[in-house]
């Protein structure tokens, strides 16, 4: 039927609003498709069919050649056994049949056979070329065998070892070299084949646990597979192959000298190879192996392999090489090659955190400050295994030993001597030693040897300063300590500055040791007046530059350290500049990067300009260097609330609270840490009174003039302060003296005296206490004999709780600090050396508290060594306190112990240590804790010993009149034309230096001017009008007050001016 009834009978159009451009277009990306999936069919099919193909090729190959191995391998035992031993070719044939079929596990009972067969002909079978060719063959079999199999019989394979790689027995048949060479072609295959690697097996296998090392086999089976480890070796620079000398030294190094290697290698194979003197072992090869190698992938640059090279090295190997070169051993070409290596392979003591059981106590307080900043890293866990820490230090100790080849070569150190490759090297071995502990510089050797060598520090600089990169755009070089200055160091595809880590960290750090241990005479030999300014012989300067080179020197690196801030902070903050930001105190930002290297270059490029600024206050050999540039190092843009929070903490962490720093404020912040001379005095001042004040905010200070916050009260006797004050003030009473401080004065009758303590009479209280406290005549402290003040040794024959008053004065006087307070307080440089550095003061700091003893030793170290001992010196002492005098000795034992010429600078350096350090050390400690529980002592740190004395006292220089009426106000109807303020300024100008300064101090309660000028006096001087002129002028010094009657006559204004400021009636007189 064509019709359906039961629905409509047409078919409905297929409508396609898309056009029939669309269907078109639809049809073809449907027939593409279709194409494409037939082509991969066809496709995948074709790779079938010849996979198939494979497969069948492959089987049927398996089965023809173990059908083929069947056959020989009957062949073979059917011509075994008809063996003639003097047919050679029949012999060939057997071992070719042998070398087709052989099975692991089916033919070794046929191999043993024929090595047995081959052996009754011996030497025969080194006739033809071809028979050592099919022994090689052979040999390579027996290797594999005795390396899987352990329950096979060793004595076949290791005879066939013994016989054919024997150079002995092949010389019989043929010449010496040609015996050499074919032994050398089998070790080349033998090795190529893994021979190194199955021997260290089979050695690790078959050796019994050892005790200790020892150059003595353990057992036969032990030294018979070590003759067989050497032989190879012995035939190196002898086998006529190019690449027989590098293939053998490099497997040998990869399977015996690289990675953590067992224990019969470390204890019988190392020492056995170093300690045979009938078979040297070819130590030049090594080098020059290891040298030409880049020390990577199979030659793996461990701590195993600077071990092994060291040990390795033969006696006398230095005075060997100077044989085969006759050139000096600096200039060697052997020598820089093994330097060179050494360069490479001490990479692997850097910053293992390699520990010693002893410390010498002698530099822990030398080392102490310098690790302040390393103590987070105390709590890190030690990757390094305990095995590595003492391979490792074992390492380090083979190097600085005095007959080692570096040692030897530094004793022959000539100017001549200094070439840019030689330079390179051994400042990379110094940095690397640097690196590996953190006393490094006063317990190697090596270290301390080239410290003492000028021509090598000399000569590293002059190499510094030559670097230089060419820029991309042209122009002539620049030098890299120039880049380096500049911050420049982030492109380092153009300018690779890190060529200057190592030698610039080397140069620093021994630099810095050299000039700890020179006198200031040896610093003048330069100068023709020298003896007048250190009188008594002198034993010539030993640094490496001249007196007028330091200048430069300093410049350059106070440039450096500025440039190294730069990097750590940056303007913009990519990401590849976190290692210099934590080499300066930032969190690190990888794991894999030098910021160790470069916080170290860091650490010693400031402890060189801190030695040489410390020096140059002493002998001015620096001519207006220290101060940076404004651009660098802006402190006035610095908001001084922040900067403790920031970077003066121990921790060194980046502020938790509040918003962050600048980048100018970080680099400031960190100059002001490490290098803050660079920073002009009177911008440090600013920043510590910024400090005080963001403190003084923290502790409610100005809220308590609204009678908010806490508060002290205090009343004392005018004629008993100090007593009073210690009572009242004591830590148990008063645990915080940062608040604001309030007296009440007592007077001689009893009764208090009027006035309301505005500030004035605080200031007034605290400056008498003080000057009281450090009255010789209370005995707290003596005079030097430039009456500098300094703690009473004898203090204890005084006070039983002398701790306690010391801790009281430097409360006092750091409360003078906190509240801005000038006081006349001459301290002894040495003394203030003390509150401002964590070091102990040293032997040049003795011309501040004895000049005299200080000549003394001078003569004696200038003294004949000859005619020492007759001076009759012992390491003890003489002490006189109170006329109660004792002996005391220097050192344990020290009466019996006679000052020679040996001992005289030990000898110098303990007397120094006991006048400036041991004698004070429980006064200065106690004053030190009272003074920095009230100031930050990290703040302190910022100045100088001088500087500090400018701080407590002001300078000593005259009242600077035209400055005070500059920054003078006047109230109550006075102006600065006022007939009376023009008859005060008058008269004042006729008074001397000393009534000025009692006119300063009836005002303001100090009569020492202002730090910075009268512009930072805080309230202004102002003079204000009192009225009728029948009255004495008075003050209020809490406001800066001077209350001046109007007086007609200038005589009168003097007279009556100078009868209120000398009366010293306190506020009796208002």
């Amino acid at each position: 039927m064509m019709y359906s009834f039961e629905g409509d009978f047409r078919r409905k159009p297929r409508q396609n609003l898309a056009g029939a451009s669309d269907i078109r277009k639809t049809d073809r990306e449907g027939l593409i498709l279709q194409l494409h999936q037939q082509r991969q069919k066809r496709e995948e099919h074709r790779k079938r069919l010849l996979s198939t193909i494979k497969i069948q090729a492959y089987v049927r190959s398996y089965l023809t050649r173990k059908h083929c191995k069947e056959n020989e391998r009957g062949q073979f035992d059917s011509m075994f056994s008809k063996a003639n031993p003097e047919d050679k070719l029949f012999i060939s044939a057997l071992i070719a049949r042998i070398l087709f079929f052989y099975d692991d596990k089916k033919d070794f009972g046929r191999l043993i056979s024929i090595s047995q067969f081959i052996l009754k002909q011996g030497k025969k079978m080194f006739q033809s070329r071809d028979s050592s060719i099919q022994i090689r063959r052979l040999l390579a079999l027996h290797l594999r065998l005795m390396k899987d199999d352990s329950e096979v019989p060793l004595a076949v394979p290791l005879r066939m070892f013994e016989v054919f790689t024997s150079v002995n027995s092949a010389d019989e048949s043929m010449s010496e070299e040609e015996a050499v060479d074919i032994v050398g072609l089998t070790f080349l295959y033998l090795i190529n084949r893994g021979y190194f690697k199955d021997l260290r097996q089979l050695l690790c296998q078959r050796t019994p646990p050892l005790y200790g090392p020892s150059p003595n086999p353990p057992t036969p089976l032990s030294g018979a597979l070590l003759d067989l480890i050497q032989r190879p070796l012995n035939l190196v620079s002898h086998v006529n192959e190019s690449e027989y000398d590098d293939t053998v030294m490099a497997e040998f190094t990869a399977a015996f000298l690289c990675t953590p290697y067992p224990e019969p290698i470390e204890m019988y194979v190392i020492p056995a190879l170093a300690q045979d003197a009938g078979k040297r072992f070819p130590f030049s090869a090594l080098v020059k192996c290891l040298r030409a190698h880049n020390v990577s992938g199979r030659l793996v640059n461990d701590s195993w392999l600077l071990h092994s090279v060291l040990a390795l090295e033969p006696p006398g190997h230095a005075q060997e090489l100077q044989k085969l070169d006759k050139k000096r051993l600096p200039n060697n070409p052997l020598i820089l090659d093994y330097l060179s290596v050494i360069a490479k392979l001490t990479v692997n003591v850097c910053n293992k955190q390699i520990t010693y059981e002893y410390e010498d106590s002698l530099y822990s307080q030398e080392t102490a400050a310098d690790n302040d900043d390393d103590s987070d890293s105390e709590h890190e866990p030690n990757p390094t295994s305990v095995r590595e820490q003492t391979l490792l230090t074992r390492c380090i100790e083979m190097l600085n030993e005095p007959e080692r080849t570096i040692l030897v070569m530094c004793s022959q150190l000539s100017e001549s001597d200094l070439s840019e490759e030689f330079l390179d090297s051994m400042s990379r071995i110094c940095h690397n030693l640097l690196l590996s502990h953190r006393i490094a510089l006063h317990k190697y050797r090596l270290l301390y040897t080239l410290a003492f060598k000028p021509i090598f520090l000399r000569g590293l600089w002059i190499w510094l300063s030559s670097m230089s990169y060419e820029s991309s755009f042209g122009g002539s070089s620049t030098p890299l300590l120039s880049a380096l200055s500049r911050g420049i160091g982030t492109e380092t595809s153009v300018i690779d500055v890190h060529r200057l880590l190592a030698p610039l960290a080397t140069f620093c750090a021994l630099f810095t040791l050299l000039i700890g241990t020179l006198h200031d005479t040896e610093f003048f030999k330069d100068y023709e007046d020298s003896e007048k300014m250190f009188p008594g012989p002198s034993s010539g300067r030993t640094h490496a530059f001249e007196f007028s080179e330091l200048d430069g020197l300093c410049r350059t690196l106070r440039q450096v350290c500025l440039g190294l801030v730069e990097l750590a902070y940056p303007e913009s903050r990519p990401s590849f500049i976190g290692q210099y930001k934590e080499a300066v105190g930032g969190t690190a930002m990888s794991e894999n990067n030098h910021t160790p290297a470069w916080s170290h270059l860091f650490k010693v490029c400031t402890q060189l300009m801190r030695a040489l600024h410390e020096r140059d206050a002493r002998l001015r050999f620096c001519t207006g260097t220290w101060v940076a540039a404004a651009e660098l190092a802006p402190p006035a843009a610095l908001r001084v609330a922040r900067p403790h929070r920031a970077r003066f903490a121990a921790d060194h962490r980046t502020q938790e609270e509040g918003p962050p720093l600048t980048i100018k404020e970080l680099r400031t912040v960190t100059i002001l840490r490490e290098i803050p001379f660079v920073v002009p005095f009177s911008a440090r001042v600013l920043i510590f009174q910024g400090l005080l004040v963001k403190e003084k905010h923290d502790h409610w200070y100005e809220m308590t003039n609204f009678n908010e916050g806490p508060s002290i009260n205090i009343s004392v006797r005018r004629t008993h302060l100090y007593e009073d004050a210690f009572e009242k003030l004591s830590p148990d009473n008063e645990p915080d003296l940062k608040l604001k401080l309030r007296v009440q004065l007592i007077n001689q009758a009893g009764a208090d005296e009027p006035g309301v303590d505005g500030g004035g009479l605080f200031r007034e209280f605290l400056s008498e206490l003080l000057k009281s406290a450090f009255d010789p005549n209370r005995g707290l402290f003596r005079l030097t004999k430039d009456n500098m003040l300094y703690p009473n040794p004898g203090v204890h024959l005084l006070y039983d709780d002398f701790p306690m008053h010391y801790y009281f004065v430097g409360r006092m006087l750091g409360k003078a600090l906190y509240e801005n307070l000038l006081v006349e307080v001459p301290l002894a440089e040495f003394f203030l050396a003390k509150l401002c550095s964590v070091r102990e003061a040293d032997v040049h700091a003795l011309a501040s508290l004895d000049p005299a003893l200080l000549r003394g030793l001078l003569l004696l170290r200038a003294h004949c060594r000859h005619t020492v001992a007759d001076l009759g010196l012992d390491f003890t002492l003489l002490t006189d306190h109170l006329g109660e005098q004792r002996i005391e000795e220097l050192k344990p034992g020290g009466a019996n112990i006679p000052v020679t010429a040996e001992n005289r600078i030990e000898y110098i350096h303990l007397v120094a240590d006991y006048k400036l350090n041991r004698q004070i050390r429980p006064q200065c400690t106690a004053f030190k804790r009272g003074l920095t529980s009230v100031v930050n002592g990290d703040w302190l740190r910022m100045f100088s010993c001088k500087e500090l004395q400018l701080l407590i006292s002001g300078a000593e220089v005259p009242i600077d009149l035209e400055d005070m009426k500059k920054y003078t106000q006047y109230g109550g109807g006075f102006y600065a034309t006022h007939p009376t303020v023009q008859l005060f300024w008058k008269v004042v100008e006729s008074f001397t230096d000393d009534q000025r300064r009692q006119l300063l101090k009836f005002v303001t309660s100090c009569s020492r001017p202002p730090l910075l000028g009268f512009k930072d006096l805080q309230p202004p001087f102002c003079i204000q009008s009192a009225g009728a002129s029948d009255r004495l002028p008075s003050s209020s010094t809490c406001m800066n007050l001077l209350k001046l009657p109007e007086f007609g006559s200038e005589a009168v204004l003097a007279e009556r001016l100078l009868y209120a400021i000398q009366a010293g009636a306190g506020f009796e007189l208002s």
